[in-house]
């Protein structure tokens, strides 16, 4: 366990949790705004954790309940660069509809500014991805802009999209 979350306790993502991960990754619903494809099949699911365990400079990390944590609701990553943090949250629909990203998303930036070097927590996503924009807002982040062309969603179209931006400072 690296640190108990809220309700949720968070932990390294090990490569044997593919069938875990897929239920994230294989439902078209959570994956429609991520950057990778829907997957179709459990050795996919695998891949993407070794793909998020071998980059050195972001963390990823498995979001479980504090009474279960084998049990992956979510992943959660973030990435420090000088004095900001850029972070991805999923959460299977199932605990999207209990209101876990609104819970986990405040305590999970509250802990990343835990590091002393981290004064800017800073998110983007797809225009069109309310309940995110929502969720981002509720845990007190601001939209500061509209980046044209940002991103490609490969579920949503093979050309960049716009994604608006939200950041929360110390």
């Amino acid at each position: 366990m690296i640190a108990e979350i809220g309700r949720f306790v968070v932990r390294d993502l090990n490569p044997w949790e593919g069938p875990r991960v897929f239920r994230l990754t294989g439902d078209p619903a959570v994956t429609r705004y991520m950057g990778f494809m829907t997957h179709t099949d459990e050795a996919q699911a695998a891949r993407l954790i070794e793909r998020y365990r071998s980059n050195p400079a972001a963390r990823w990390l498995a979001v479980c309940p504090v009474d279960d944590p084998a049990d992956v609701l979510g992943i959660a990553g973030f990435e420090v660069r000088g004095h900001q943090a850029t972070i991805t949250i999923m959460f299977r629909n199932d605990w999207k509809a209990r209101g876990a990203g609104r819970q986990f998303s405040v305590p999970f930036v509250q802990w990343i500014f835990t590091h002393p070097d981290v004064w800017r927590v800073w998110a983007y996503c797809h225009v069109d991805n309310l309940p995110v924009q929502r969720v981002l807002e509720r845990m007190g982040a601001e939209r500061e802009g509209r980046l044209r062309r940002f991103e490609v969603f490969p579920n949503v179209s093979d050309e960049p999209q716009d994604v608006y931006v939200y950041a929360i400072v110390r």
